[in-house]
């Protein structure tokens, strides 16, 4: 009897183990980014173009440099357009006003921030920005010179745009300060 028992719950830590195993890999997330501290980091290459810094673990992108820009792809070359529903991007700039019409790449996807429906502020925010509800199809191709993510400058203005983190998730977000 004790022998069966201890079979019964055996298979009952296995099965378990087995599904949330499997649950985990269906839910796991793609961290870009956290700390922004080095030219091609973990899971990154880049951050290229002529507009940008790393300050404090932040990738800082500076609009005053004319025709500006800041390009990172993601080393997961395989990853499937469908793979991710979300980008949670972490943002904050010093001229909320001025960097609305920053333009803000996801793959195929180039909107303003204000397209995206992110409303910048002085603090770090994370945002989470809905993919295929704004028209996400397809992600860049390094070796075509087509980014995974990008901001491009807004003409004639002066501002930072500070990058803290950039995580790709299927997980409902929690957004806000």
């Amino acid at each position: 009897m004790k022998k069966a028992l201890f079979m019964v719950l055996l298979l009952i830590v296995a099965l378990a183990s087995s599904f949330s195993t499997a649950t985990a890999a269906n839910s796991s997330d793609y961290l870009v980014g956290d700390r922004f501290l080095e030219q091609n980091g973990e899971r990154y290459w880049g951050p290229y173009g002529p507009a940008y810094s790393l300050i404090g673990g932040a990738l800082v992108f500076d609009n005053s440099v004319a025709d500006g820009w800041v390009t990172l792809n993601f080393k997961d070359d395989e990853m499937a357009n469908d793979a991710y529903r979300y980008a949670l991007i972490t943002l904050k700039t010093d001229s909320p006003a001025d960097a609305q019409e920053v333009i803000l790449t996801f793959g195929n996807v180039k909107k303003s921030f204000t397209e995206w429906g992110i409303q910048l502020n002085t603090k770090y925010t994370l945002y989470a920005l809905d993919l295929p509800q704004n028209g996400f199809i397809a992600w860049g191709d390094g070796t075509k010179s087509i980014p995974d993510f990008a901001l491009n400058v807004v003409p004639g203005k002066k501002f930072l745009v500070y990058v803290d983190r950039i995580k790709l998730t299927n997980n409902p977000p929690v957004t806000g300060n």
